[in-house]
This record gives C-alpha cells, sequence and structure tokens, in this order.
C-alpha cells in the first residue's frame, strides 16, 4: 500500500497560527483516496508534532504539501529532514505562493532541491496523475521527469534542466471530481476545539486584482458546489463542532442564487444550537442585495464586506480593480445597521499610485459611506501574483523591507533536532509616488481607526454624531490628531507602535535572516518582543487597558465637532457623559466574562439599544435616573469560554482573538430588569 502524508501545517510556538482545518490539502487526500481506493493509504497532518511523532515510526512513500505564505519555510524545512532521512520519498508541493514567471519558477526549484515535483493551479487530478505514473513506475520520479511529458501542472528539473508541462484546465464538475473529505472522515480528527471548520461553497474568482493570489486568468471562472453537497457538509459539521464558529472559503459569498439557501440553513443552525456565532467569509462584491439578504438571516453572525484596497482611481487602474459605486456602499452600509450586521471594508496602504493624502481619503471616504470598520493592511507581494512581477516591481519602484509573520515561527523537533523555523514577508513601505516617511504617518492613521472606529467601540458615539449631523470622517481626524500630539495621555502608546513597527521591518533578507540565527533573535521572537501583529497589539492595548482615555479623546472631539454644527445643548452633553459610562462598561475588562456593572442613568439605554442608537436620545431622557445594570449573558460566556480555549484567556490571545472573529462578540448587553441574587438577569439583545 502507498503511504501517503498530506501535509498543512501551522505555527504552534505562540499558539495555533493558521487554526483554520486544512481543507486545501483535505481535497487532495480526498480526491486521491477516491480516486486509487486501496492502493493508498492517506494520513493529512495540520500539527507539527503529530508529523513528527509520525516520522519517528514511518516513512511515507510520498509526501504532499501545501505551500501558503504561513507556512512555506515549515513546509519545506520538513521536506528537506525527510528528503535527507529518505531520499527515495517523493515530495510534491502545491499552493499558490509560488511564482508565475517562468524563470521564476526554475529559480525557485533550483533553489528548493528537496521539491521534486511542484504541481501548479488546481491541484486534484494533477496530483492523482502524478502518482498514478508514479505508481506505474514503481515510485522512480527521475523517471517520470525523463519520460512522463503528458502529465499536467507539473513543474521540475530532469537533470539541470526546468521543465514547465502544460496547464490542465480546471475542473468544472466539482461533486464528481472532488469528494468531500468531512463526509469521507477525514476531517474528523481536527474537531478538537482549537480549529475552526473551513468549507467552501464555490471556486475561482471573476476578478483580476494585481496582488492577489486569484487575480490571474487560470482562476477567472467561478464553479459551485451542489447544494445538497453544501447542506450535507454543514450538517456534519454542526453535529460535531465544539467551537464558536465556521469559516467559508469562498472568494465571494453570495455571487450565486444558492447562497442564500446556504445562509437559511446556518440561521437555523443558530437558532437551534446558537451556533455559528461568526461566518468568516468574503462576500460578493457586486450582488449587494443578495448579500443584504442573507444578512438580515444571520445577523450579527455576518459580517458585511465591502472591500476598496483603495477609492482613488488612479490606483484602481493599477491594480486593475474596479469597485461597486459609493451609492451601493452607502445602501448597503445603512441596511446593515438595520438587520445587527456589521459592514466592513478593506484598504491596503502602499499600492502603486498611493499616496498619504490618498490612503486617508478612502478610509474617509468609506466612513463617510456608513461603513463601520475600516481595516487596513499592509502591501505584501506576494509570490505569484503580478504585482510582485518584476516588470511591475520596476515601473512603480517599490521600496521593501522584511518582515517575519506575525506568530508564524517557532522550533520543532524534526527527527530528534531542534529546528527554528521563520515565516518572512516581502512588505511595500515606499514607492515611486509615497515616501517612508508618509508610510510611518499612514500606519499611525491606521492604528488609530483600529482604535477609534473599528469594533464598534464608540459606535453609538458616531450614531449621534451622524444624526446630528457630523461627519464620522471630521470625528476621526480630529481624535487622530489629539491622539498623537506630544502629551496626550495616547501619545507614548503611538510612539511605543511606531518603535515597535520599525524594529519589525528589515532592510534587507540577508540581515533579518542573520538576525534570525542567532541566539539573540530566536530568543526575541520566541519571547514576543518582535513578531506581534503591531496593530491589533496595540489597539487591544488601548482598549482593553486603557479605555478611559480613549473615551476621553473621543467625547472631546465629538463635544467640539458638534459645537460647530448645533446650538449648545446641556441634554446632549449630559448624554454624552452618561453615554461614556455605558461603553465603558460594555467594552472594558473583556477578560473578565463573568463581571457586572451598575449604574443609575437619566437615558433609556436598554430603548436605545433596541433601535441601534439610531433616535435623538432627547426623546428617551427621564427626570429621575433608573437603575441600568450590564452584563454578559449565558450565551455569551459560553461562547467567550470557547473562545479563550481557542486563543487563550490571556493579553496576547485576546489580540489574535480580535484579529479572527469580531470584537462584538465580547461586548457586554443591557439587563432588562434586576433579577433576585439568587437568579441570573434576564438579558435583552444590545
Amino acid at each position: 500500500m502507498v503511504a501517503i502524508a498530506f501535509v498543512d501545517l501551522t505555527h504552534t510556538e505562540q499558539g495555533i497560527a493558521a487554526n483554520n482545518f486544512p481543507l486545501g490539502i483535505a481535497y487532495i487526500a480526498a480526491a486521491t483516496s477516491k480516486a486509487l481506493g486501496s492502493q493508498v493509504e492517506c494520513q493529512i497532518f495540520k500539527y507539527p508534532d503529530i508529523l513528527s511523532d509520525y516520522l519517528d515510526k514511518s516513512t511515507p512513500t510520498v509526501a504532499a504539501f501545501s505551500y501558503y505564505m504561513w507556512n512555506a519555510e515549515l513546509q519545506l524545512a520538513y521536506a528537506c529532514a525527510i528528503k535527507r532521512r529518505h531520499p527515495e520519498t517523493v515530495t510534491v508541493f502545491g499552493g499558490p505562493n509560488f511564482p508565475i514567471d517562468p524563470k521564476e519558477q526554475e529559480d525557485w526549484l533550483r533553489l528548493h532541491p528537496e521539491v521534486d515535483f511542484y504541481v501548479d493551479g488546481e491541484g486534484e487530478e494533477a496530483f492523482i496523475a502524478l502518482l498514478q505514473a508514479l505508481i506505474d513506475a514503481d515510485f522512480d520520479a527521475e523517471q517520470i521527469k525523463a519520460q512522463r511529458r503528458d502529465l499536467p501542472n507539473l513543474r521540475f528539473l530532469d537533470t539541470g534542466r526546468f521543465v514547465r508541462l502544460e496547464m490542465k484546465p480546471r475542473t468544472l464538475a466539482l461533486d464528481e471530481v472532488l469528494p468531500s473529505p468531512y463526509l469521507m472522515g477525514l476531517m474528523d480528527q481536527f474537531f478538537d476545539g482549537k480549529l475552526t471548520p473551513m468549507m467552501q461553497t464555490s471556486r475561482g474568482c471573476p476578478y483580476s486584482c494585481t496582488f492577489c493570489h486569484d487575480g490571474i486568468a487560470y482562476m477567472s471562472k467561478t464553479r459551485r458546489f451542489s447544494q445538497a453537497r453544501v447542506d450535507a457538509e454543514l450538517e456534519y459539521v454542526f453535529e460535531r463542532v465544539n467551537v464558536p464558529n465556521i469559516t467559508l472559503a469562498d472568494l465571494n459569498w453570495g455571487m450565486f442564487p444558492e447562497d442564500l439557501e446556504t445562509a437559511a440553513t446556518l440561521a437555523r443552525m443558530k437558532q437551534e444550537k446558537q451556533w455559528p456565532r461568526l461566518v468568516g467569509t468574503a462576500t460578493a462584491k457586486n450582488q449587494k442585495q443578495r448579500v443584504l439578504e442573507m444578512a438580515a438571516k444571520l445577523g450579527d453572525s455576518v459580517i458585511i464586506g465591502a472591500s476598496i484596497q483603495s477609492t482613488d482611481a488612479e490606483v484602481l487602474a493599477n491594480i486593475k480593480r474596479t469597485n461597486i459605486g459609493i451609492d451601493a456602499i452607502v445602501a448597503m452600509a445603512k441596511q446593515s445597521k438595520l438587520t445587527n450586521s456589521t459592514s466592513f471594508t478593506e484598504i491596503i496602504l502602499g499600492l502603486p499610485g498611493d499616496t498619504k493624502e490618498k490612503h486617508i481619503k478612502s478610509a474617509c471616504d468609506m466612513m463617510d459611506a456608513g461603513i463601520q470598520d475600516v481595516n487596513n493592511y499592509q502591501f505584501v507581494l506576494l509570490p505569484g501574483t503580478e504585482a510582485a512581477d518584476q516588470a511591475t516591481r520596476a515601473k512603480f519602484r517599490y521600496e521593501r523591507r522584511f518582515r517575519v509573520m506575525p506568530r508564524c515561527f517557532g522550533e520543532y523537533r524534526i527527527y530528534g533536532e531542534a529546528v527554528p523555523v521563520f515565516e518572512v514577508q516581502e512588505t511595500c513601505v515606499g514607492n515611486s509616488t509615497m515616501s517612508y516617511e508618509d508610510y510611518k504617518d499612514c500606519r499611525w492613521w491606521d492604528l488609530t481607526l483600529s482604535i477609534f472606529n473599528n469594533g464598534s467601540t464608540l459606535d453609538e458615539l458616531y450614531r449621534l454624531c451622524a444624526l446630528l449631523g457630523v461627519k464620522r470622517s471630521d470625528l476621526l481626524l480630529r481624535m487622530h490628531v489629539t491622539a498623537t500630539k506630544p502629551g496626550s495621555t495616547l501619545f507614548q502608546l503611538y510612539e511605543d507602535f511606531r518603535a515597535d513597527d520599525i524594529r519589525n521591518l528589515w532592510p534587507d533578507l540577508e540581515s533579518l535572516t542573520k538576525f534570525l540565527l542567532s541566539a539573540e533573535g530566536r530568543e526575541a521572537y520566541a519571547s514576543g518582543v518582535y513578531g506581534a501583529n503591531q496593530i491589533f497589539k496595540y489597539r487591544t492595548l488601548a482598549v482593553a487597558t486603557m479605555l478611559d482615555e480613549v473615551l476621553e479623546i473621543a467625547s472631546s472631539a465629538v463635544e467640539d465637532a458638534l459645537g460647530r454644527v448645533i446650538a449648545k445643548d446641556h441634554r446632549i452633553s449630559q448624554y454624552i457623559v452618561e453615554l461614556c459610562r455605558v461603553i465603558s462598561a460594555l467594552r472594558s475588562a473583556p477578560l473578565e466574562v463573568d463581571r457586572v456593572f451598575t449604574m443609575d442613568l437619566h437615558f433609556d439605554f436598554v430603548a436605545l439599544s433596541h433601535q441601534h442608537f439610531l433616535v435623538d436620545p432627547r426623546a428617551l431622557w427621564t427626570k429621575e435616573p433608573r437603575p441600568v445594570t450590564i452584563a454578559h449573558d449565558e450565551v455569551q460566556r459560553r461562547t467567550i469560554r470557547e473562545y479563550f480555549t481557542q486563543y487563550g484567556a490571556s493579553f496576547d490571545g485576546l489580540a489574535h482573538l480580535i484579529h479572527r472573529t469580531t470584537a462584538q462578540v465580547l461586548h457586554r448587553k443591557f439587563v432588562h430588569e434586576h433579577a433576585p441574587a439568587n437568579q441570573a438577569p434576564v438579558l435583552m439583545a444590545s
């Protein structure tokens, strides 16, 4: 029997870095098992220590590795070790983190002689064809390289000569070719309370974004699994799941009418079992009405995306992207508030043609359109994307730095040897239109958005201002100036963020590699001095430990802005003071799940919450203050503890949690009435 190790590892030294089920490699394993049956024994590996234990006792005939940016070096480290110990084992790689230029593909293979074959593009049928050929050749890889030029999608070196075989068209009949790894039982081992189930209802993306792996023409056709298959997989997961979320790996969920049926199934499951708490996915870019219908079914379990990357026409032309109209975004944002869902956009800093002014304007445009969360990302030059090819680099004169990906590093035992491994990103920190100094200023702005805008931390304040005619962007610009001014209560936090951000960016790969190979470097990353996600680290620090300071800056900006558009109103000022007390109770001390806050308030905040804070609070003022209690309900406490099991009940775990899910899951709710001391309070959803 042919022993095949299907490997899609995650780093684990600082918690589980990639905490989804290994879906991509599982599809390959499922298709292989279906095609070759009893000829093969397939095992899937996610955790390095389990793979190491297996290798101590067994030798795979074939080792098949996924290749993503978050595990590239880890996969190669195991492949190197296997090849040194067992050169007869055939090593096959596949995945998106591979160059698209033939010369760069050849250079990659020469740099990695531990890889016998690379499967480019969609992998299931190509891998099965290669495996069948290997079986026929008694696993003589060199014979295959010399004789079999009919095998699709392969890249390899044959006696030093680069060979690039013809690409097979992508699979159209998904259900037939790709059996479900869930329904075959191949995923059962991963229901361990640590990993989030990942499913896929469709493959492909019709868009051509140059910065994305799926922007290449090969991926442009989109195909969908049958609804019966999707429903069967969801039921399988539903019966076994023990974590709060599910991830749908679709690139445009909501593109197909059947996606409404999937949303309905998930909504029914949520009603039955309070699961899923969140559906992590990328919603369709040009099917906003359908996405809104899905959100109406799922409420706050889905986040509605309007990813734009930039609102500047020149930048969008440079990355071959067309965004939906601003009117559609405004309509979507308004509707999302009424469904209790959250809207978000994504902006990438430093794209070709970007400037400091364009980057800030893109965020302001989205806030003024009503989008709640504005998530900013660094422009990473990904192998296998057009934006990273040599011609594009030369055209836009990228200024680059190298950094270790957050949490994607560690020391692993392979055949008894401790092997340090680090995943390194190439990050663009400037270009022909943006200086490095402007880039650093933009990173401060991105931190301001993360602290003061995202996660619904201050949403009630912003909804008040919107009712009274003040734009959110005006408020954020004011808050940014105040927070980053020397003497501000948050100034030192911004200074620490900048120093941390710069410290983790290296001018060249050689100097970073030298540091990583030193005892000092390994200790710096292992201890957390290096290697954090700076935005999430400092956002968490601000909101979890300095919320009163955040509220002071925010309320001052609100009072100042309102003073410019309406006459002084004592009742509005009173409401802002009470609202800040309420926000503090709803969102402070996120690790203290059982904490209860009580206070006397002149405004009916329970009624306001039922109306999503979209009404004038002055209509709900009472002369005599009323007692209000704020706490987590039992469902929330159970869900949050499940998250803590996944991510850790610590500050670092909290930062990772809000990176992987929404901060709203940690927010407390209003208690409807005071309950006797021995009775749990009855809570109303906010």
